[in-house]
């Protein structure tokens, strides 16, 4: 682990990480690195000029032509530095904005095809952190760091190299400096990495309870809970308040460290100088060169170890970016199509289980479903409707047994064929934050004017948006805040019913509704299923009550099963349901 390397070698490998992590733009990196050593070079010509100019007038040979010849050369290497500052900026520029553009794709692309499951174990704040805090610290600090980090190191090297030309001996302490300053840099990494992931984590930990308390804002003034409720928002932040300040605590006993290094560096070289000039060792031309030297000589590799903070905090966003990108998508190399004929169920459950993690939540689950059949799923809370519903969307895969469609199982289709033939109205709406028109056309984006009216139209939701101010073109708020629940659900039955696919999953949408919206939604979702194989999640009996066939589940397990009078038949679980529901 690079936390226990720790050292030099942690920064310089970050770097190398940073640069296999933007991939194809690394080549522009790699290319402003030549102008980059020359700039490092550059910047000693004023100096070594200055040293040629007091060597000429000590041995008394300054003339009018080398002073012009030492300006004209300061002046050049002015330019020149210019130039080389110009290319590398330009190498450089944009390529952290570019790159993370791509991320950001790649990263929408990769949370598509990962199993719903990921989205309900409390990772949307991780995938929020990630997005609004690791990618935006990269994106605006990468190309920086990798240029100071190279500059500082050919600019170290150059002036090391330049005290050994003075002398053996000033070129020695200057190593020896640096060596030390490195050896005590070591724990400061080490510690820092550690620290880094707590910082990070802390991070995210803040962003899941802001989440949290905004997403429950309505709910929580109603009852007068703010405060109250307020309580894990607020320990998120003193947790990050602390976390940071610890952070730099730990951080200064090492840089003052540093700091003293550096004093005791430049009093043993200006001593090592003046001890060699009265030794003869040392011409007054180089004296002087090491007295012009002496407060920089160390300022490359101190500005290095200031990079030391954003380095650790950048690998260890690097580390939570590619965790999320490690995570396992659903298989999604299917081959085969769905049957057109030659089949007997439009759905069929053979005997299949399914686990969140350890823990199995579906039990033997065997049902079929002929085309045009409405299938009815109800029982109480966590009794396992909701994820048989989401199974036959191939939200999750199961842990045994087949799901078909049209006598296909739905593993061995591509996941694209799977969603054209599958809609979804759930209870809890979400529209986009874009114009009516465009929120209705998203289920069938090809689809012309006409067919997106005639779609609302039989939403029941026409009337409505033609009222409003801008009609279809109106924009909506993000998640459809800007529309009554009602209105919401309608539109998003236009969406279902433009996809037009021929199975349709409903989580009851009219559970939240008041009567007047409940009539319309009723009417839009019997356009919706008409000729439609549907899977309907029951919350209130009576909507269900002209089912082809109600599944009563209990424990992940159908427990009874039939048309509604046969179930009151039975005398068992559903009429008990139902007798509680009157």
């Amino acid at each position: 682990m690079d936390a226990e390397k720790g050292g030099a070698g942690c920064l310089i490998r970050t770097v190398h990480r940073i640069l296999k992590f933007i991939g194809k733009y690394a080549g522009r990196i790699r290319l402003a690195y030549i102008s980059t050593f020359f700039h490092s070079l550059l910047m000693n010509v004023p100096t070594v000029a200055a040293i040629y100019m007091i060597d000429l007038y000590l041995r008394g040979q300054l003339t009018v032509m080398s002073c012009v010849t030492a300006a004209a050369a300061m002046l050049v290497s002015f330019v020149l530095q210019a130039v080389c500052k110009n290319i590398s900026d330009r190498l450089q520029s944009g390529t952290g904005y570019r790159v993370f553009a791509d991320k950001r794709k790649a990263l929408g692309e990769h949370l598509r095809k990962l199993p719903m499951g990921y989205f309900s174990e409390g990772n949307i704040g991780r995938i929020s952190s990630v997005l609004s805090q690791d990618m935006v610290f990269i994106e605006e600090q990468a190309m920086t760091i990798v240029a100071d980090v190279v500059s500082d190191i050919f600019s170290a090297v150059i002036t090391t190299a330049f005290m050994f030309v003075l002398h053996p001996l000033l070129g020695a302490v200057t190593l020896t400096v640096e060596a030390a300053v490195i050896i005590t840099a070591q724990p400061c990494i080490k510690r820092s990495l550690g620290e880094a992931a707590d910082r990070q984590a802390a991070v995210e930990e803040l962003t899941s309870a802001v989440l949290e308390y905004s997403e429950g804002l309505p709910v929580i003034k109603s009852y007068g809970l703010t405060g109250e409720s307020a309580a894990e928002m607020r320990s998120a932040f003193r947790k990050m308040k602390t976390t940071n300040l610890s952070f730099e605590e730990h951080i200064i006993p090492f840089e003052t460290a540093h700091l003293v290094l550096y004093g005791i560096g430049i009093t043993a070289l200006l001593a090592s100088a003046v001890w060699l000039m009265q030794n003869g060792q040392l011409s007054a031309t180089y004296f002087v060169g090491t007295i012009l030297f002496l407060f920089s000589v160390f300022s490359a590799i101190k500005h290095l170890y200031q990079q030391t903070t954003r380095l650790t905090i950048m690998k260890s966003c690097l580390d939570r970016i590619d965790e999320v990108f490690a995570e396992s998508e659903l298989a999604d190399s299917g081959t085969e199509h769905f049957g057109t004929d030659g089949y007997n169920n439009e759905i069929e459950f053979r005997n299949v289980t399914f686990a969140y993690g350890s823990e199995e939540v579906l039990h033997d689950i065997s049902f079929s479903a002929k085309k045009g059949q409405m299938t009815a799923l109800v029982g109480q809370s966590g009794s396992g409707k909701t994820t048989i519903a989401n199974l036959l969307a191939r939200f999750w895969d199961i842990t045994g047994g087949e799901i078909l469609v049209r006598g296909t199982d739905i593993r061995k289709v591509p996941l694209s064929e799977l969603m054209d033939n599958v809609s979804m109205v759930f209870q809890k709406v979400y529209l986009f934050q874009d114009t009516i028109y465009n929120n209705i056309a998203m289920g069938r984006p090809e689809a012309t004017r006409d067919e997106v009216y005639e779609a609302a139209r039989k939403a029941q939701c026409f009337d409505f948006i033609s009222a409003l101010p801008y009609g279809f073109e109106t924009v909506i708020g993000e998640g459809g805040a800007s529309l009554s629940g009602g209105e919401a659900q309608r539109i998003s039955i236009a969406r279902c019913i433009l996809k037009n696919s021929p199975i349709i999953i409903l989580d009851e949408a009219t559970a939240s509704i008041d009567a007047d919206n409940e009539r319309c939604i009723q009417a839009a979702m019997a356009e919706l299923c008409r000729d439609k194989t549907t899977v309907v999640i029951a919350h209130r009996l009576y909507t269900v009550s002209g089912a082809d066939q109600i599944l009563v589940l209990d424990n992940g397990k159908i427990e009874e099963r039939g048309t509604r009078s046969e179930l009151l038949a039975l005398g068992g679980l559903y009429s008990r349901m139902e007798a509680a529901n009157a």
